[in-house]
């Protein structure tokens, strides 16, 4: 069994007993423990072969499987009375896994991964795409401020993660200069390397290829 998969089931049982004077009992901290770092059961998650717990100071991205979580809480018999929803679980087994030193990277907590990468990840830093496509703005002689995305798509390997982005880059042509396109549209594709658990993921890579819209040449000449 994996020292940190114990020491995070002691700590749920322990800061339960605590909180609410009641009992966790072991079976079910592993249980949840289990569904927190991806796997159906605690028996799974000490069967992992390849991406041990122990490697978790090598992730950059920690995504606990909420939507797991809440089925595993759902179907457990006996579960103590008040216990802490399954998002006050998972925070407290992430600020567990920061305080001892087993984690130190970002924690996306979502039920939803295609809109978190949307909304989170990518509309908070859009230049990680935008500089991907400096070849096809300076194209044009236009200034470009909207990055919007269409869609999200995830690919779930073995051992990657992968995120397939479409959308464009939109922008207004210079009034002054000749209209040479004002839209890129463009696909990213992030890749995440699995490091530990099933939830552990290294810093993702994205690949951008993108090209200017020309519809708008043939709107023009109609």
């Amino acid at each position: 069994m994996s020292t940190i998969q114990k020491k995070c089931a002691d700590f749920l049982r322990m800061t339960f007993n605590d909180l609410a004077g009641g009992k966790l009992g072991s079976g079910h901290a592993h249980e949840i423990v289990a569904a927190y770092f991806g796997y159906g059961t605690a028996a799974a998650l000490r069967a992992e072969p390849k991406y041990q717990l122990a490697a978790l100071d090598k992730a950059a991205i920690l995504m606990p499987d909420l939507r797991l979580m809440d089925q595993r809480v759902q179907h457990l018999n006996g579960l103590p009375a008040g216990l802490p929803n399954v998002d006050e679980l998972a925070s407290l087994l992430s600020s567990f896994l920061n305080a001892n030193g087993y984690f130190s990277g970002e924690v996306w907590y979502t039920r939803d991964l295609e809109e978190y990468i949307d909304v989170s990840f990518i509309q908070e830093d859009p230049m990680m795409i935008e500089d991907a496509l400096s070849g096809e703005m300076a194209m044009t002689n236009a200034f470009f401020d909207e990055l919007y995305i269409d869609k999200v798509s995830l690919d779930v390997g073995d051992d990657v993660l992968v995120a397939n982005v479409s959308g464009s880059l939109n922008g207004e042509n210079d009034p002054d200069k000749p209209f040479h396109g004002d839209s890129i549209a463009f696909t990213t594709m992030i890749t995440f390397e699995r490091v530990a658990g099933r939830t552990g993921y290294m810093r993702p890579e994205l690949e951008t290829s993108g090209a200017i819209d020309d519809s708008h040449y043939y709107d023009q000449d109609a």
